[in-house]
């Protein structure tokens, strides 16, 4: 192979760097043929001309399909981090806009996002038709760190890390309930003390929630009585609605099974354990409008929800 090209001046088409990336995922080049919808003897001829102004291989053929080479394998690496970067641009440029368009990622953890997401999306949907969102599932953790990498634009977060480089805003606070069958929560209240002495579904470490419960409870020398383990709100929900044990979880987390009548909750008293649910975005993000509007729509979501008592 013949390389035309100094380190220098390398400049290969867009074009012929996407199908390199579909062919390297798809593993041959009939698939990636068919996912580009291009005829494949023009693929083939893009990738030969690609390998050819490298002066290496890029891919080695197989009986069946194709595998990289160890020059395709840091061509893969690098050209996944430069689309990677380009979107970012794209997402940088269009959010300085003067009328918010672009894409803005928007991370959640489960349970807020059943009540958010819906008349979020409707609310930038109507007044932001430019605007477009994606939305993440994640937990509080992952969260902050996609914040810090970039890799989503806002986030709703309980408990945010306390560091100059996030800024949080509460939307509002939080307090523990013990979750049970319906019926079998006799009193209109428990102390901490008394809930742990139920049969209990919890979170394991590090779930921040458990961390928090865990807190609490060894502070006042209150061993809880967790009879299970369970890593995923839907999962432990289930658990519950099954009749197998109870939970010490948010109001808000059973709301849905509350008003289905398929669970019931009673507030924690001495202490009254509380976490605080914050919109949080990265602080140099937050100068760009699409940001800030979609912050502001989330903050305005969730008052309007407190209020009308749907979430509380």
């Amino acid at each position: 192979m013949s390389k035309k090209f100094s380190d220098q001046d390398w400049h290969p088409p867009m074009r012929s760097l996407r199908y390199f990336v579909c062919v390297a995922e798809e593993k041959s080049f009939t698939r990636a043929a068919g996912r580009l919808r291009v005829a494949q003897p023009a693929l083939s001829r893009q990738i030969a001309a690609l390998e050819d102004d490298l002066g290496v291989p890029v891919f080695t053929r197989m009986p069946r399909g194709v595998e990289l080479t160890e020059a395709g394998e840091i061509l893969l690496e690098r050209t996944t981090a430069i689309f990677g970067q380009l979107a970012q641009t794209y997402r940088d440029v269009t959010t300085h806009a003067a009328v918010p368009r672009g894409l803005v990622v928007v991370g959640m953890p489960p349970t807020p996002g059943e009540f958010i997401l819906p008349p979020l999306l409707a609310r930038v949907r109507r007044d932001y038709p430019e605007l477009e969102l994606r939305f993440v599932e994640g937990f509080s953790r992952e969260l902050e760190r996609a914040i810090l990498a970039g890799e989503i634009g806002v986030a709703v977060m309980h408990e945010p890390p306390d560091r100059s480089d996030i800024h949080r805003r509460e939307l509002l606070r939080e307090s523990l309930h013990l979750i049970g069958p319906p019926e079998a929560l006799a009193a209109t209240s428990y102390t901490l003390a008394e809930a742990a002495q139920f049969p209990l579904i919890m979170p394991p470490r590090p779930n921040y929630l458990r961390v928090l419960v865990d807190r609490e409870a060894d502070a006042r020398g209150i061993d809880l009585n967790v009879v299970q383990r369970v890593d995923g709100v839907w999962h432990l929900k289930a658990l519950l609605r099954g009749g197998h044990g109870y939970s010490l979880l948010t109001q808000g987390a059973v709301m849905t099974e509350i008003h289905q009548g398929t669970l019931s909750a009673r507030p924690v008293r001495d202490p009254v354990i509380e976490w605080e649910l914050c919109v949080a975005t990265r602080e140099d993000q937050r100068r760009k409008m699409a940001i800030s509007v979609v912050e502001d729509a989330i903050y305005d979501v969730v008052t309007d929800l407190a209020e009308r008592g749907v979430w509380r």
